[in-house]
């Protein structure tokens, strides 16, 4: 059959950009062609039995003629966000996914979690409205007045207005029991942004100093409007003098964990009581049943082009399972809608197409914004102050690169795809540099010994391996996430062994994802290395640059440094002086609201991590897929694939709905 795909390429009507006056930082709903608010802009009726012409789910339609819900009308807000659709849908049906559990929110949240105040398209090449109908900035760039959308509400009914906005600023990111320092994407020059209420639907954001990242956050940051105040406020010691009477009934030492339980961190799908705006909700949580299942909010504010409310399906399902071999033969069964996580791997792809007709599938292909399947990361901000010194020599770090054989881990693990590929942009990346991507990618012993000879590891124990430069045991101990990426234990083993043809010894400690970031944050900073995805790589190079300079907990080789980035040296441990200059080099980015000078900048600081080569890449990121019953439509293909986006949240899931015709 042929697969129900839209062409994702957006056509542009109007975007106004932040110029030298006082401007529209983006477009507002009328004005970009991929949202709407003019319910007439397209589409049609048309489908199947029927179906189409319902303006809501019959089950919410059940609920008004019970008097248990609002009509329609009074549920949606004034002007409701229109999402453009390749073929009107038909309401109702269960979409089917797996988790791996606790710590896997990820899966989830690539569903149900993209609702930022203005929205990328699928192809993340236009912005336009989304929570937020509007953004204008002073001709400074240091206030922002946003503009909500009249009428839209919560999930339990309750309005959305710029009250919670401006307890989202104040009272969360402003309490330092919650952030010891303000985010930097609303601070500048450390100093917390302020909000202030103008009316229900506006509010002012002002900075003490012109910012460059303020405005971009808005189309991938949800955390300014994760906080309904008539339900968070309750769970906050400012506006709540019971408070420690409801920690110590739940079980909680301080009010901030259960907080992080129960609102914040992974509260959308541990709590059903939790308020939201998503398209769905909630209802049977995280250790509750075999599966996590979410059902439609009667209150969502987006509508189809015919201005029928959606989302189109009722309900999610993420079952449950401990294994991804498990996830691949659910997949090959037919008994899942869309696998895009843990399970995708090159090697099963085949496996998957043996099996398109018999399970009803079909399989999407899109484009990697990583560059790199698998980044080996040694901890340069060790504790150990000898371990730390080793593995912040660069002729260490060399050495370890050239021992590894990429062509034969290419062809065993990664069944022949991708290339040799250092911890560098993409190839299709305006950020290019082929040297840089190359660099030290030639498996030659001869040399690796050369360089590890450099680093001062010239003696050896018993065993014939090299002892660190005070004649301790040298033992790198590698942690590997398990259930993550099927090929990373494999490679892992591998490079071990090719390790120790030069002399050095490495432990594969294969542990639970929660486990290796408990280990890896930087408040614990308690890892030797880890293995990772190399995010950043295309379409999102400045917005994460974790593998380029010391940026968050998921710069793995050198969390404690990036405390210090994020804290704007307050925390962490103060970094060798290249890092620093990065460091310094991002706050001034952060600073900067010209767009061209903030990619001048950061060319800055991808030039130092080519020169001092912080880790070692493996491959670069074969194409991710995704694999999907055929019976599910309206699906974009071809998308940028990226954790900064939830794809595939930015392709509109509220919009798929399920049909058995072909």
């Amino acid at each position: 059959m042929t697969p129900s795909i839209p062409d994702p390429t957006i056509r542009r009507r109007s975007v106004l950009t932040m110029g030298a006056a006082a401007g529209l930082v983006t477009a507002t709903a009328s004005g970009c062609s991929f949202f709407s608010t003019d319910p007439d802009s397209g589409g049609g009726g048309g489908g199947e039995g029927g179906g189409t012409d319902a303006m809501e789910s019959p089950m919410l339609a059940e609920k008004v003629e019970a008097g248990e819900l609002p009509p329609l009308e009074e549920r949606l807000p004034a002007e409701p966000l229109v999402v453009e659709v390749a073929e009107p849908g038909i309401y109702g049906g269960t979409w089917r996914s797996l988790t791996l559990g606790p710590g896997d929110s990820a899966s989830p949240d690539r569903i149900v979690g993209y609702e930022p105040g203005l929205r990328k398209s699928p192809n993340l090449d236009e912005i336009g409205p989304g929570v937020f109908t509007a953004v204008e900035a002073n001709a400074e760039g240091t206030q922002y007045t946003i503009s909500l959308r009249p009428g839209m509400k919560w999930s339990d009914g309750e309005p959305f207005t710029a009250d919670d906005i401006v307890f989202a600023i104040e009272d969360v990111f402003g309490n330092t029991e919650l952030f010891a320092t303000p985010p930097s994407w609303l601070s500048s020059d450390g100093t917390k942004a302020t909000a202030e209420k103008v009316d229900e639907t506006t509010l002012t954001v002002t900075f003490a100093a012109p910012t460059g990242r303020f405005e971009d956050e808005l189309n991938r940051n949800m955390e300014l409007i994760n906080y309904p105040m008539h339900y968070a406020k309750d769970f906050h010691p400012d506006h709540n003098a019971d408070l420690d009477a409801k920690v110590e009934e739940a079980g909680m030492g301080v009010w901030t964990d259960l907080w992080n339980d129960q609102i914040s961190g992974e509260g959308f799908w541990k709590n059903p009581e939790l308020p939201t705006i998503d398209a769905w909700v909630v209802t049977t949580p995280l250790g509750e049943g075999g599966s996590v299942v979410f059902e439609r909010n009667p209150y969502y504010w987006k509508t189809d082009p015919d201005g029928r409310q959606l989302p189109y399906i009722d309900s999610l399902s993420f079952e449950v399972v401990t294994d991804p071999e498990v996830m691949v033969l659910k997949v090959t069964d037919g008994e899942v809608d869309m696998m895009y996580r843990h399970a995708n791997s090159s090697a099963n792809k085949p496996v998957y197409a043996d099996s398109l007709e018999s399970a009803g599938t079909q399989i999407l292909d899109n484009t990697a914004t990583s560059m790199n399947a698998m980044c080996v990361a040694l901890n340069l901000a060790h504790k150990d102050p000898a371990k730390a010194a080793l593995y912040q020599n660069k002729d260490f770090r060399i050495g370890l690169s050239h021992a590894i054989n990429r062509e034969e881990l290419i062809t065993s693990v990664w069944q022949r795809q991708g290339e040799p590929w250092q911890w560098a942009p993409s190839a299709d990346s305006p950020f290019y540099d082929e040297e840089f991507a190359k660099q030290f990618t030639e498996f030659d012993v001869d040399l690796a010994n050369q360089h590890l000879d450099k680093a001062g590891l010239t003696a050896k124990d018993g065993d014939g391996m090299r002892t660190m430069p005070d004649g301790g045991t040298l033992t790198i101990t590698l942690d590997v996430p398990a259930a993550m990426k099927p090929e990373w234990p494999t490679a892992a083993s591998m490079i071990s062994d090719m390790w120790k043809a030069v002399g050095i010894r490495m432990s594969v400690n294969t542990i639970d994802r929660t486990l290796f970031y408990d280990r890896k944050i930087s408040t614990a900073n308690e890892h030797d290395a880890g293995v990772w995805g190399g995010d950043g790589g295309l379409a999102v190079e400045s917005i994460d640059p974790r593998w380029y300079m010391p940026y968050s907990d998921e710069s793995v080789w050198a969390t404690a440094w990036a405390r210090y980035y994020s804290t704007r040296g307050a925390e962490g441990s103060e970094p060798v002086a290249p890092a620093k200059e990065q460091i310094e080099l991002m706050w001034q980015f952060a600073a900067e609201p010209d767009a061209d000078a903030r990619d001048e900048i950061f060319r800055q600081v991808l030039a130092i991590a080519k020169q001092e080569f912080w880790g070692i890449g493996i491959v670069s990121e074969p194409a991710p897929y995704v694999v999907a019953k055929n019976r599910l439509k309206n699906l974009t293909a071809g998308v940028p694939d990226t954790w900064v986006y939830r794809t595939p949240a930015h392709t509109n899931p509220e919009s798929w709905f399920i049909s058995e015709s072909e």
